[in-house]
């Protein structure tokens, strides 16, 4: 049994429909994990369709090979996952890349990877990813009653990262979807928020920006937050899920309004 704050968290998620993208491996599998431990049916969504499947196999859930950089992939995903269970309650749209290849150095000069290649492969997953599968679930979960929207911003969308510019925006984008479309969605009861990650033991990580820091955290305490977030009932909210240890917690984003319409 899995507690949280003081609440029983078992089979908390019993019935739910759970889609996660980035499901192969890192934040998106723990998460996938984590779900499914709660009684969620997870769909395990991910272009890595042979680590989709083993997540899948591992968890008694789905396996989805989707490109999120598609619109078309993302409308045909969502088909087919109600045509299957009838509706999906939570997505996770958890795909991310930083601008160097996997496994590739970041190195000492951030302007190599200021490139057109470069912009448009971090920008296609980080924000095109999030934005085609928020566009494509707002349909859907209009038509089932609503849901919620969890998207993986990062810390690196709240300070600069002057090791991967082009990543750190894109993050900054992530938190400005998640904070816009929460309240815009709320009255047909689709929440929205962001979870914002410190530094994470998964592989999108540089090898040389891993060796810097001292402190990397597990994807299992990510997962542990995405539960907190969906089970809070707010929605527009960035969530800072910094360090293991620490307790994850809203932002308090300065309190500026919009001028009145």
């Amino acid at each position: 049994m899995l507690i949280m704050r003081g609440f029983d968290m078992s089979e908390l998620f019993a019935g739910k429909v759970a889609v996660i993208t980035g499901a192969a491996s890192g934040i998106g599998a723990a998460t996938a994990r984590r779900l499914a431990s709660e009684g969620a049916h997870v769909v395990a969504a991910d272009i890595n369709f042979a680590g989709a499947e083993s997540v899948a196999a591992e968890i008694g859930g789905s396996a989805l090979e989707l490109d999120v950089t598609k619109m078309a992939a993302w409308e045909a995903a969502l088909d087919v996952v109600v045509a299957i269970h009838g509706r999906f309650d939570i997505l996770f749209l958890n795909a991310g890349v930083m601008t160097p290849p996997t496994g590739v150095a970041v190195g000492e000069d951030p302007v190599l990877w200021m490139t057109p290649a470069g912009y448009e492969r971090v920008t296609a997953v980080n924000i095109d990813g999030v934005a085609y599968g928020l566009m494509a679930a707002i349909p859907r979960l209009t038509a089932s009653g609503g849901g919620e929207i969890v998207m993986t911003a990062s810390i690196a969308g709240m300070l600069p990262v002057l090791e991967d510019p082009f990543y750190s925006m894109t993050k900054h984008a992530v938190n400005g979807l998640a904070r816009s479309a929460g309240p815009a969605l709320e009255s047909r009861n689709i929440r929205v928020n962001a979870v914002c990650p410190g530094v994470m033991n998964t592989n999108i990580l540089p090898p040389d920006m891993a060796k810097s820091f001292k402190r990397i955290s597990e994807p299992s305490y990510i997962a542990d937050t995405v539960v907190r977030i969906i089970t809070n009932g707010a929605t527009g909210e960035a969530w800072i899920a910094y360090a293991e240890g620490k307790e994850p917690w809203p932002y308090e984003w300065a309190g500026i309004r919009p001028p009145p319409r």
